[in-house]
C-alpha cells in the first residue's frame, strides 16, 4: 500500500512537470479525469433517484402466510409413501415456523441450523422440549447432509416433538 501511494504521489508530482513541457497532454489529462468524474457523480446521482422511486415493499399479512404450504401435511403425505426423512425434514421446517409464529424465535434463511440450536437453548420453552429438538435438528442434518438414511424413526421423533410442541402453544 505505501508503494502504490508513494508511486501516485510521484505521478502527480510529473504531472507539474508535464503542464510546463507538454501543455496540450496535460490538459487533455486533466480533462478526462474532470470528465470521468462528473461521469461517476452523474451515476451517483442517477442511482440514488433510481432507488428512492422504488415503491415500498409490501407488508407481509396474515393472508400472506395464510399461502404458506401445509408442512406437516406434507410430512404425513410422505411418510405414508416411506420418505420418513424427507417428512422429518418437513417437520423440522414445520417445527421451526410455529417457533417464528410464537415469537419463540427470530429466523431469516441465512441462519444456520447450528445458530437455531443456539436460540432455543435460550428459549423459554421447557428445557426437555429443547433438549429433544436440539438433538433431533442435529441428527436430522447429519443424516440430510450425510448418507441420506430413510429411517422411519426419525420421522416418529420428529412427529412427537411437533405434537409437543403444537400442544404447548395452546
Amino acid at each position: 500500500m505505501a508503494e502504490f501511494l508513494h508511486r501516485l504521489l510521484d505521478w502527480i508530482g510529473r504531472l507539474g512537470i508535464l503542464r510546463v513541457e507538454e501543455p496540450i497532454l496535460y490538459w487533455m489529462i486533466i480533462i478526462a479525469l474532470v470528465a470521468a468524474l462528473v461521469g461517476m457523480l452523474v451515476h451517483l446521482v442517477w442511482t440514488l433517484q433510481a432507488v428512492l422511486r422504488m415503491p415500498e415493499p409490501p407488508a407481509r399479512s396474515i393472508a400472506a402466510s395464510a399461502a404458506l404450504p401445509d408442512l406437516a401435511g406434507e410430512a404425513e403425505t410422505l411418510a405414508a409413501n416411506g420418505r420418513y426423512l424427507e417428512a422429518a425434514h418437513r417437520l423440522m421446517l414445520a417445527s421451526f415456523r410455529s417457533l417464528v409464529e410464537r415469537s419463540v424465535l427470530e429466523l431469516t434463511p441465512d441462519r444456520p441450523n447450528r445458530w437455531i440450536r443456539a436460540a432455543l437453548r435460550g428459549s423459554p420453552l421447557a428445557q426437555s422440549l429443547v433438549f429433544e429438538l436440539d438433538s433431533l435438528v442435529e441428527r436430522t442434518e447429519r443424516m440430510w447432509f450425510g448418507d441420506r438414511e430413510n429411517d422411519r424413526e426419525i420421522y416418529v421423533q420428529w412427529r412427537s416433538a411437533f405434537e409437543r410442541l403444537s400442544s404447548a402453544a395452546r
